[in-house]
């Protein structure tokens, strides 16, 4: 059986991203990278095996999608998972996903711990927000629950919930100030919840601003 050989090799594109059009047998086309044609030294008239090119191919899709995910995070930090989501829907197969992402763990250009402890500082200076809720965000990112746990323990320690509660609620105190007190009550509590605060935590915080706001009605 006669192995499948490389019959014409082209140019293709501008210098900021030249390509080479490679021809196997007169027939079959393929377009790849020119970081890929380097990396195989691929010549015309070199007899190509299927296993061969099944390896050209794997490493120009890699080449390809190592591009598109470095837009991606040079645009802003994201997780593993929402990396794979990208690239995914861009129409690049599980293999390809796989060694990108790894890649660029190794380099350190995406770490989930990094990202969810940046995320949850960012995220209580923009709008205090409770564990569960912080903590349910961060798992529909993608993130691994253990990952969570500890960016949770170091950046937004259970010690800490009540004066976050507060805060964001001190934040919509003038929304409830003319209001009766058990209405108040009941859209304060109402609030906090939504923002993931735990019960406890909520009522001590209520009736803290609302004492607070009865005082200044004095």
């Amino acid at each position: 059986m006669t192995m499948p050989t490389i019959t014409d090799i082209t140019p293709r594109g501008s210098d900021g991203r030249r390509e080479r059009k490679v021809t196997i047998d007169g027939e079959r086309t393929l377009t790849i990278t020119e970081e890929t044609f380097l990396r195989f030294g691929l010549f015309d008239g070199q007899a190509m095996d299927p296993e061969r090119l099944q390896e050209v191919e794997l490493a120009d899709g890699v080449s390809r999608a190592m591009t598109e995910a470095h837009r991606l995070i040079d645009h802003r930090m994201r997780t593993r998972r929402e990396l794979a989501v990208k690239l995914k829907a861009r129409g690049r197969p599980d293999e390809v996903i796989d060694q990108v992402l790894d890649r660029l763990e190794h380099a350190g250009l995406i770490d989930d711990g990094r990202f969810a402890r940046l995320w949850i500082d960012e995220r209580l200076r923009r709008r205090p927000a409770g564990l569960s809720l912080l903590r349910r965000e961060l798992r529909q990112k993608g993130i691994d629950a253990e990952i969570v746990e500890t960016a949770l323990e170091e950046n937004a320690s259970l010690e800490g919930e009540t004066e976050r509660a507060y805060e964001a609620l001190r934040r919509q105190s003038h929304r409830y100030a003319r209001l009766d007190r058990d209405a108040a009550h009941r859209r304060m509590v109402a609030f906090l919840g939504r923002r993931g605060f735990g019960q406890a935590v909520i009522y001590q915080v209520v009736h803290r601003v609302l004492d607070e706001i009865e005082e200044s009605r004095n």
